[in-house]
């Protein structure tokens, strides 16, 4: 899984490229876990190049998304792709995540 983070309008925006399964969801918790360890409450996933999510991967979104509920902030996801989306919807997790189709609008809703 390759990471990507940078800062935009006070929000920490993350692209992720790869699987998010049990290694990728290790290195993702890692990126998540430091950003909040430093404050950062608003957290963006452009998720455009992950083609594959597993219950490791859904359970580090969910862990993270109530940290920064609990810390008055969000963790939107971004350009889903259909067979992603389609798993969020399966387990109910489209109803707990707002979600996005670009970043710019993700962005606008903070």
């Amino acid at each position: 899984m390759n990471i990507k983070e940078r800062e935009q309008d006070g929000v920490t925006i993350f692209t992720l490229e790869g699987r998010v399964d049990s290694e990728g969801a290790v290195d993702l918790d890692l990126a998540l876990q430091a950003a909040t360890a430093e404050g950062k409450y608003k957290l963006v996933l452009d998720m455009a190049q992950v083609r594959y999510i597993n219950s490791a991967g859904l359970r580090t979104l969910a862990d993270i998304l109530t940290q920064c509920k609990d810390s008055e902030g969000d963790l939107k996801l971004v350009d889903l792709n259909p067979k992603v989306q389609r798993v969020f919807q399966i387990i109910g997790f489209d109803k707990f995540f707002s979600i996005y189709p670009a970043v710019e609008d993700s962005l606008a809703a903070f």
